[in-house]
């Protein structure tokens, strides 16, 4: 029997760490939120070939489109390749990423027949396909931690807030956006975006081009570092920073 050269969840873990020097976040999600295993493709001249299986969850997997999903796994496979320079017998023979067959819950098909109808149909955390929503906290999604641990912050605070909301503008373009938290104070109406981790790579000049229908209408945005938000307890004093901010914009106007 032939082993392989690496544990696959050694080996994700160091991709995981090279994609972290790329700024590659839509790989690194799906390599996060997926099942990972690697298994022997074939053999030749004394070289055996190892493909790394990628099984997501259905919903993440066809989140993405066909060519998101190959553009991913040729990213992945390109840091995963040099790990095997160090076992001369062994090569990658790629990744493969497919959708994994979970156990049934029961019950879905009359779930299913409740979506059928409309009941419980979001489009929550579908519009950025480069940066996949994988977590999950109350029903709903989630980019990264950071997101999570603010979210639970911002509700203790009794805030009304909308975690990654889809707004669409129709004029001379169409504008279809969504922005990491909307939040309405005493009538005012903000955004709060999160910066600066592993799943938020995106720079703040590109996001503020991104959220121009929103600010264009006077909605004011608001940036929070991911590394403030580091525990319940950081969370919950950003949050009062910020209802600090937001009253002294209510009464300014």
């Amino acid at each position: 029997m032939i082993f392989s050269p690496f544990n696959a969840e050694d080996l994700a873990a160091a991709a995981v760490d090279a994609l972290k020097v790329r700024g590659d976040a839509r790989a690194i999600a799906v390599v996060v939120a997926g099942d990972c295993k690697v298994d022997l493709s074939g053999s030749d001249f004394g070289i055996n070939y190892w493909q790394f299986f990628i099984s997501l969850p259905v919903q993440l997997f066809y989140a993405m489109s066909d060519d998101e999903r190959k553009a991913t796994e040729a990213s992945i496979a390109e840091v995963i390749t040099p790990f095997y320079s160090t076992t001369p017998s062994d090569s990658s023979d790629g990744v493969i990423i497919a959708p994994r067959v979970g156990e049934a819950v029961h019950g879905w098909r009359e779930e299913a027949m409740r979506y059928v109808k409309g009941d419980g149909v979001t489009n929550q955390g579908r519009v950025r396909s480069d940066n996949i929503a994988s977590q999950q906290h109350q029903g709903l999604l989630f980019r990264s931690q950071a997101e999570v641990t603010l979210f639970k912050a911002l509700t203790k605070a009794r805030l009304p807030v909308a975690p990654l909301p889809v707004f669409v503008r129709i004029g001379n373009t169409y504008n279809r956006l969504e922005p990491d938290f909307v939040v309405v104070y005493k009538g005012l109406t903000f955004v709060v975006e999160v910066d600066g981790d592993t799943y938020h790579t995106e720079l703040p000049a590109e996001a503020d081009k991104r959220l121009v229908p929103l600010t264009y209408e006077g909605v004011e945005v608001r940036r929070i570092r991911a590394a403030e938000l580091g525990s319940d307890a950081q969370a919950d004093s950003v949050v009062k920073e910020l209802i600090d901010f937001m009253a002294r914009r209510k009464a300014s106007r």
